[in-house]
């Protein structure tokens, strides 16, 4: 394992590899916030998504979202078009105990740890999409490690995200 790099994100670039999805790993300081990942990826033509884990009010339901970070959010807005009850950003207890992932490294690479595995299995974790982002043809993520970033073309996202069983809701945001 490369000492640099922590098992969650060993285990990501694993996993996309093994879906023969193409990708440029990017290393840099730590960008935890939208604001530091600016700029990140942009020599590629792709800029990172934002990502925002949200849960409903009995905190049973998860919602990874994907979304043009120029957007405004309003949990309102998205929880009527996904026509589920009023979202609210998760904590970081709950972020932890379903995506095994630390706040700032949020990202949809979650996917191959166990945690969310368990969580998408059980119906708890949805993955969620702003459907412009459909329309980039590259995309920045997070190898669950926000001191690294994948670029990737937009399309292998979605085929990869498809040989983990996951097709995301698309919303217009």
């Amino acid at each position: 394992m490369d000492e640099s790099m922590s098992e969650s994100a060993e285990k990501a670039i694993s996993a996309l590899e093994k879906a023969g999805v193409g990708f440029v790993l990017l290393r840099h300081p730590a960008a935890n916030t939208m604001e530091l990942c600016r700029g990140i990826g942009e020599e590629y033509g792709a800029r990172h998504c934002k990502n925002l884990f949200l849960t409903n009010k009995r905190g049973t339901e998860f919602r990874l979202l994907l979304m043009d970070p120029e957007k405004p959010f309003r949990t309102s807005d998205v929880s009527r078009k996904l026509g589920v009850t009023r979202m609210s950003f998760a904590s970081a207890e709950q972020l932890r105990a379903v995506t095994g992932l630390e706040e700032g490294s949020v990202s949809v690479m979650c996917v191959v740890n166990e945690p969310a595995r368990a969580s998408l299995a059980g119906g708890a974790l949805h993955v969620v999409m702003d459907a412009a982002l459909l329309s980039r043809e590259m995309i920045c993520v997070h190898p669950n490690d926000c001191r690294m970033t994948l670029v990737l073309r937009t399309e292998e996202l979605l085929r990869f995200l498809a040989s983990e069983g996951i097709t995301p809701a698309l919303v217009e945001i």
